[in-house]
């Protein structure tokens, strides 16, 4: 229960991962700001690989914490039953993990936001065409708001 070693790896391991992360979705967020789409796109590709690491460390820090008998525990509560060695190395960690992670989850809020403006600013766009203009519903269905299907006469 006191070799708290590969738990502290794995906690470096998320902080480099968030550090890796941030400027990513800054990058999404300048580009968005900027309509740049195909920059969103290929933030997004990086950013899907970066889950997919997050995910394995989860299942890391999780299957450690259970080693360690601290299945289920806060950070705090396992910096309280940590050993006073460990919870000097931890505790700082911890703190640096939480700063990255908020910034992560600030920069990642704002780049949402203005996806979602852009894609409302697109959505007013087509909707001021009028009728007549066919689009497509979110779930790539066509939407045609033209009553007929086809613009030549039925009598010739």
């Amino acid at each position: 229960m006191n070799d708290f070693t590969a738990f502290t790896k794995i906690i470096e391991e998320l902080i480099t991962l968030f550090d890796h992360l941030i400027p990513i979705e800054q990058e999404k967020l300048d580009a968005a700001v900027k309509n740049r789409v195909s920059f969103v796109e290929d933030c997004m590709h990086k950013e899907q690989a970066a889950v997919l690491q997050l995910r394995g460390l989860e299942q890391k820090r999780e299957s450690e914490q259970k080693r360690l008998g601290m299945e289920g525990y806060t950070f705090r509560q396992i910096l309280e039953c940590a050993p006073e060695e460990a919870a000097a190395i931890l505790n700082p960690l911890f703190d640096q993990l939480a700063e990255r992670v908020r910034t992560f989850q600030s920069v990642s809020a704002s780049a949402r936001d203005i996806i979602e403006v852009n894609l409302h600013v697109i959505q007013r766009a087509l909707a001021a065409e009028g009728p007549g203009k066919a689009t497509y519903s979110a779930a790539g269905q066509k939407k045609n708001d033209n009553k007929r299907n086809n613009f030549t006469s039925r009598s010739i």
